[in-house]
């Protein structure tokens, strides 16, 4: 599936290449849900959980779920303009109007930040990135995610808390937001101190099913992690074109699925 929300973190660009790397499991949760992208593009389990502490987000898919063809109608009358940008950063009290406004915060954002006014995302060279022609897709996007999150549970709770209460047969994936050690920004409305990511690497390490969890190369996580598989992807981060670096955004795995075992022996 395309990318349904420009929101930092994401993983659109390799979230089958996560889905596939997944052992088979019957219950499937996201404790830090963001942007959907793994979840939006791996198979459908019996049970599954999204969660997200942001409550602009949550409220975000819960009104995709429930009332897609409305929100579609209006983002379909949303014009991309500064206009629209300036007032999503303003919650609104009617659900679905603030849903419209998350989208409209993400998409004609700089950076998809929803911590603060990162500016209007506007097009300043002819070859792209097309945001327009994005914008004027997304309504058939949002159709098809609407179908994907029919039968889910969707939490908006803190992420310990919902992890201590999965059973073994629940697969986690974890994408936090990254130790702020390795960001050259903070970027969400809620950030994670280097206190919660250890209390979160004990959480999931004492989870008795599958765990994979993402992040960027850190000696936290490669102490912790040490016992557990290691892929690493490359990509680049940063908000402007000529200041974007290149990092290694690490997955960790707890076990593997039973088709990719041999590549690691």
């Amino acid at each position: 599936m395309k990318r349904i929300l420009n929101y930092p973190g994401s993983k659109w660009q390799y979230a089958k290449q996560i889905a596939s790397l997944m052992p088979d499991h019957k219950a499937y949760c996201e404790p830090f849900f963001g942007s959907g992208a793994v979840f939006f593009n791996k198979k459908k389990a019996i049970l599954e959980t999204i969660n997200d502490v942001d409550g602009r987000l949550v409220n975000l898919f819960t009104i995709l779920r429930e009332e897609p063809v409305k929100l579609t109608q209006l983002v379909d009358y949303t014009l991309y303009s500064r206009q629209e940008y300036e007032l999503a950063l303003e919650q609104s009290a009617d659900p679905l109007e603030d849903a419209r406004r998350m989208l409209v915060r993400c998409w004609m954002g700089i950076g998809g930040k929803t911590n603060a006014d990162a500016g209007f995302r506007r097009n300043i060279s002819w070859n792209g990135p097309y945001n327009t022609y994005e914008w004027n897709e997304l309504p058939d996007r949002l159709l098809k995610a609407a179908k994907r999150l029919k039968d889910a549970q969707i939490e908006c709770k803190d992420a310990l808390q919902l992890i201590g209460e999965l059973d073994k047969d629940t697969l986690i994936y974890a994408d936090p937001p990254y130790l702020q050690a390795t960001r050259t920004s903070i970027h969400y409305e809620h950030e994670c101190s280097n206190d919660y990511h250890i209390d979160l690497i004990r959480a999931l390490k004492a989870h008795t099913g599958p765990v994979l969890l993402s992040g960027y190369d850190h000696e936290l996580y490669n102490k912790e992690l040490s016992e557990w598989h290691r892929i690493e992807f490359s990509t680049k981060i940063g908000i402007h074109t000529k200041t974007k670096r290149s990092v290694s955004d690490v997955l960790w795995l707890n076990q593997l699925p039973t088709s990719q075992m041999s590549i690691f022996e």
